[in-house]
């Protein structure tokens, strides 16, 4: 997992290559005018989906993970907590969705990490993360989250 600073995501594109499509949508500028919805890129390995949510606070702390796909997740507008699993902790309670590439796991809570519109989080596969969560008290979110095959 990486959680930085928005300004600081150029600096990963070596390492994530497709890293750089994301980069190219967000410096355009483009997504607070976009409809929500699921979006593909001209790069085959890039897609996105631009949505909104109230956050919650669940009873139970379940956490998606993936095997296929990296998840770059980027607040517009808003804030959440987002709650990341220690990997060796992690039991599947769902069968993994091939289709869907998820599958959601019950584990020990990891790290809490206070996400805003200044900061991103990268989830790699098999990295399990609860998103959406309530920081403090309930607010309305706008994101988008990148989809990178690897």
């Amino acid at each position: 997992m990486i959680i930085d600073q928005i300004t600081n995501l150029e600096r990963y594109i070596p390492s994530l290559p497709a890293l750089k499509t994301v980069h190219e949508i967000l410096e355009s500028g483009k997504l607070p005018s976009m409809e929500y919805g699921s979006y593909t890129t001209d790069n085959p390995k890039v897609r996105y989906n631009l949505f909104t949510y109230t956050t919650a606070t669940p009873e139970n702390l379940t956490f998606e993970l993936h095997k296929k796909e990296v998840d770059v997740q980027i607040l517009l507008s808003g804030f959440e907590t987002m709650v990341i699993a220690d990997t060796s902790s992690l039991r599947e309670t769902n069968e993994y969705d091939a289709r869907k590439d998820a599958a959601f796991v019950e584990g020990t809570q990891l790290i809490t990490y206070h996400a805003t519109p200044s900061t991103f989080a990268l989830f790699f596969p098999g990295e399990g993360h609860a998103c959406n969560l309530t920081d403090g008290h309930v607010t309305d979110v706008v994101k988008v989250v990148f989809k990178i095959l690897v």
